[in-house]
């Protein structure tokens, strides 16, 4: 309602000035797919043809103050095999911004889907945002393959307010929405609520600054045929002061954060709770001449929870040195230490991590990082555990002479999830995605992706040790009249429940008409 009602006043008031311009986009295309696992299964693997015929358009309501971007497609999945699964798909997102002053901006959007599609939907364990929890590395994710053909759908919206009331001085209000709904009664469903604000003011202009914000979740969890419902909230308030003694050369800044957090457990049906503070501290300093820079950073995480043999002490500290070579280039070292003291019957442990890297910056807007590290799990009794990580990013589209790009991150660590109805302990994480493609002719676009995820915890009562792969190719042919595009997509997970693991090869090839140029329309 909050959408639909936002939009209204934002075409009425478009439509009631001059200036304005309105241009659609038409699009109709068919896409015939096959797959040789329709159910995900890693038992029955049952081969089936599917075409999907949808019609689609996209409209964009521009003004100089405001505009909104209204896209859908309607869709028909035939099953060759399996009438019975054919379902009417429906894909709409609705985006727009008001700008009611120079520096006083406001956002939304709205993203609907409703589909009966088997892929593999990946939920986050628990809702992460910067606001809640600065000092997350990594987000665990739980994986649900669907094994039937049973609709579900999705909806996710936000609206965001922006205020810049000074040179740097900023106050952000965010609201997010989520709802998840399946036809599955195997599989449960969830509502997130997700309110944030905060305000960054400099006191002291280039000199003494302060953050102060909060934020609130709930997520909600249906019932299933398995599992009762249950829900988990946390309110986390936060604030910092940051202090330059010399003005983006030597500077200070604090944060202290506090969370508190309740759930209703599904394994016992009981009430839990848990709450943390994190002071942290962090100390930078350039010496210009060398082009040197030195930055040390400490936290002190206190977790206190309903059940006391779960309380916990957790320190961590890190100092890294990074150096200028050239304009373009910079090398660093990093050494990060982290101790972990619980309070009842857990095993303490300390974390040694040294690493190294370097970054390249081509351009203004694409830089090239990579770094290599080894760390080392220091475990009270049990035998220790060590691991290499590999982090690296090229930024945006990497240009590959005049008719190629390519794009590549990686990211591999260790991550430590201590709160929560789904906390995950201590765990390894590994994850890369690449995409190239080349220009064979004006018209002839090729393309090669690939993705690798696993996670792996060991703390769990039963070990969790889940690995995705995926790889695939594609060629367009680009028209002035619309696109033909052909592609394969071969996926594999292997996962802790033998029941979810699978293997699956998809080949698709799709037509797709549309206009060379939009329609407009101008007031």
């Amino acid at each position: 309602i909050c959408f639909l009602t936002l939009i209204c006043l934002l075409l009425s008031a478009a439509s009631s000035q001059a200036g304005y311009q309105v241009i659609f986009t038409p699009r109709f295309s068919v896409t015939p797919e096959y797959t040789d696992n329709l159910f995900s299964s890693n038992e029955d693997e049952e081969q089936e043809y599917i075409t999907v015929i949808s019609p689609g358009f996209t409209v964009q309501i521009l003004e100089k103050t405001r505009g909104a971007t209204l896209s859908y497609d309607l869709g028909y999945s035939c099953y060759d095999s399996s009438p019975e699964f054919n379902t009417l798909r429906h894909n709409s997102q609705l985006s727009g911004w008001i700008r009611f002053t120079r520096h006083t901006r406001l956002e939304f959007q709205n993203r609907f889907v409703l589909t009966e599609e088997s892929v593999t939907k990946l939920e986050e364990s628990e809702t992460e945002d910067e606001v809640v929890k600065p000092e997350k590395q990594y987000v665990a994710e739980k994986e649900t393959v669907r094994k039937t053909k049973e609709y579900y759908y999705t909806n996710d919206a936000d609206i965001a307010f922006t205020h810049q009331f000074g040179e740097s001085d900023v106050f952000n209000m965010k609201y997010a929405y989520g709802i998840l709904e399946n036809e599955d009664p195997t599989i449960e469903d969830r509502t997130t609520h997700n309110p944030a604000a905060d305000v960054t003011y400099w006191i002291m202009p280039k000199q003494l600054s302060m953050t102060a914000g909060a934020s609130y979740t709930r997520d909600e969890f249906s019932s299933t045929e398995e599992d009762p419902s249950y829900w988990e909230e946390s309110v986390n308030p936060h604030m910092g002061l940051s202090y330059w003694f010399k003005p983006d050369e030597f500077g200070i800044e604090t944060e202290i954060s506090y969370t508190s957090g309740e759930y209703l457990s599904k394994s016992d049906m009981l009430k839990h709770w848990y709450e943390s503070i994190n002071p942290s501290l962090s100390l930078v300093y350039k010496y210009v001449p060398y082009h040197l820079e030195l930055e040390g950073n400490l936290s002190h995480t206190i977790g206190r929870f309903s059940d006391p043999s779960d309380d916990f002490d957790n320190w961590n500290g890190s100092v890294s040195l990074s150096k200028k070579f050239t304009k373009k280039i910079e090398g660093f070292v990093r050494y990060a230490h982290a101790i972990m003291d619980f309070k009842g019957n857990n095993e303490n442990y300390s974390i040694y991590d040294p690493s190294v890297g370097i970054t390249y910056t081509v351009a203004e807007d694409t830089p090239l990082s990579l770094s290599v590290g080894y760390f080392v799990r220091d475990r009270q009794t049990s035998p220790d555990e060590a691991a290499m990580s590999v982090n690296g990013d090229i930024g945006k589209t990497w240009p590959v002479g005049r008719y190629g790009s390519i794009s590549f991150k990686t990211s591999s660590g260790y991550d430590e999830d201590y709160f929560g109805a789904e906390k995950m302990g201590f765990g390894v994480y590994y994850e890369a995605d690449f995409t190239a493609k080349y220009a064979f002719y004006k018209d002839i676009i090729g393309d090669v992706s690939g993705s690798y995820k696993k996670d792996k915890f060991k703390d769990l009562e039963i070990t969790r040790d889940d690995e995705t792969k995926e790889i695939g190719a594609g060629l367009s042919f680009q028209k002035k009249w619309g696109t033909i595009r052909f592609d394969y997509t071969y996926r594999t997970l292997d996962s802790t429940l033998s029941e979810n693991d699978y293997e699956e090869n998809r080949i698709r090839w799709q037509i797709m008409l549309s206009p060379s140029r939009p329609i407009r329309l101008f007031q």
